[in-house]
């Protein structure tokens, strides 16, 4: 058998890790990629409770608003209306929009005087944040702006966000429970430890030490429900 000399040893070495890892990567699936639970089949939807007097009973944006099929997981589009309510601050949170908008041809929402914004090919979770940036950036806001989504083609929504594989929007189903919710979306980042979970509600957060304890509060359309990744 040939002499490995010293020279050559860490070449070998080096050769040797790269085929190892090589073989990890080729075995390990990318877990971004595997399917999410399905969506549960549910006997009816969540009725939107908070509409205030004088908005639509419905997610019509206008005479012409065409009705749009929408997939919770899918991406937006021309004609998808969505029900809006947008906050600024935290402790006495302020509300500054609440309206009923619809994606135009261009793929842009109308945000009053924060201006417009682009969402047309985006996730509910993306579009969410464009929203506030919009908010943020045209109205110059320097306290924090929460963006509620309550519905889309009158189909009424919650957030699931923060230490999850990806955050998503669920259909809210009557009796739906918070730990349901963060089940479907795909459940915890895989490796966390955290357990603390936030409501926020119409811009004010309530904090619960563990899914089992946020079950006590159902979720309703337009709750935002953030897994905690540091409690």
């Amino acid at each position: 058998m040939p002499r490995i000399t010293s020279s050559l040893l860490p070449l070998l070495m080096a050769a040797l890790a790269l085929c190892a890892c090589a073989t990890i990567k080729r075995f390990t699936p990318d877990l971004s990629k595997l399917p999410k639970p399905p969506m549960p089949s549910f006997s009816a939807l969540k009725k939107i409770k908070n509409i205030i007097p004088g908005m639509p009973d419905t997610d019509k944006a206008a005479e012409e608003d065409p009705q749009v099929p929408f997939n919770a997981r899918g991406t937006l589009g021309y004609g998808h209306s969505l029900r809006i309510h947008v906050y600024e601050g935290a402790r006495s949170p302020n509300r500054l929009f609440n309206k009923v908008v619809m994606v135009d041809s261009k793929g842009i929402i109308d945000l009053g005087a924060a201006g417009t914004t682009q969402v047309g090919g985006a996730t509910l979770p993306k579009a969410a944040d464009a929203i506030a940036a919009t908010f943020r950036v045209g109205l110059r806001l320097s306290r924090s702006v929460t963006v509620h989504i309550l519905s889309v083609e009158d189909t009424p929504v919650v957030a699931v966000r923060g230490d999850v594989l990806t955050d998503e929007f669920v259909p809210a189903w009557e009796d739906m429970t918070i730990e349901q919710a963060v089940r479907v979306s795909g459940g915890r980042k895989l490796g966390s430890t955290a357990h603390g979970v936030y409501l926020i509600r119409e811009g004010e957060r309530r904090y619960f030490s563990s899914l089992e304890n946020a079950n006590e509060l159902e979720p309703e359309p337009g709750d935002i429900i953030e897994l905690s990744p540091d409690i």
